[in-house]
């Protein structure tokens, strides 16, 4: 069975993994108008629990792996972990690839990956394109004690916080923009959709 499932974010992959757990037989195809998984473009990394999806969804965090003490990470790390060890498990990652079209199970895309452009049909397509909210979070990261009331402590020992006000105060390292509901369930809600995704798709 040969499924695509179209988007960037981190839903995309445990998709993937999830849907891997469930038949290791498929075929799956990943396409993303990023040019690399990961390592760039945040979002809202904070957890209240770790670890967020099964330990060898994950490959290595490096720097990044958390800790007892930590209650975020680099968003842009996890993704790149959980895309690594997809791709390692056979998945096919088709990254600065634009779907132009679907129709009747057919793609039709162009891009940079091993297949340029053109028509590929499956079974069944996944698409997490959609972003509903409209709200505007601002965020930071800062190696300084925060009164900013929605942070994270990275393993790193960065601080991630999160706003609704534009100009938060404090010396950052990096700012950050987010559109969504609520940053401090973002990333769970994420890893979750992709796993309620795969749970709904016919696998066998």
């Amino acid at each position: 069975m040969k499924i695509a499932i179209i988007g960037s974010g981190i839903e995309v992959f445990t998709c993937g993994h999830r849907l891997l757990d469930k038949n290791s037989n498929l075929e799956i195809h990943i396409f993303d108008e990023k040019a690399e998984s990961g390592m760039y473009g945040e979002e809202p990394g904070l957890f209240a629990e770790w670890p967020l999806t099964p330990i060898d969804w994950v490959g290595s965090l490096f720097s990044q792996q958390p800790n007892e003490k930590s209650t975020a990470i680099r968003y842009s790390w996890f993704v790149k972990a959980l895309s690594i060890s997809l791709a390692e498990r056979g998945a096919n990652l088709h990254l600065k690839s634009v779907v132009k079209n679907i129709d009747s199970g057919i793609i039709d895309f162009y891009g940079a990956g091993y297949l340029a452009a053109g028509q590929m049909k499956f079974d069944d397509i996944i698409d997490f394109r959609d972003n509903d909210s409209n709200e505007v979070w601002y965020g930071g990261v800062t190696t300084s004690k925060t009164n900013i009331e929605i942070f994270g402590i990275r393993p790193d020992q960065t601080i991630e916080v999160w706003s609704k006000k534009e100009n938060i105060e404090g010396n950052f390292i990096q700012k950050m923009e987010w559109r969504g509901i609520d940053p401090q369930c973002a990333l769970i809600d994420r890893i979750n959709k992709g796993i309620d995704a795969a749970e709904s798709t016919k696998s066998e």
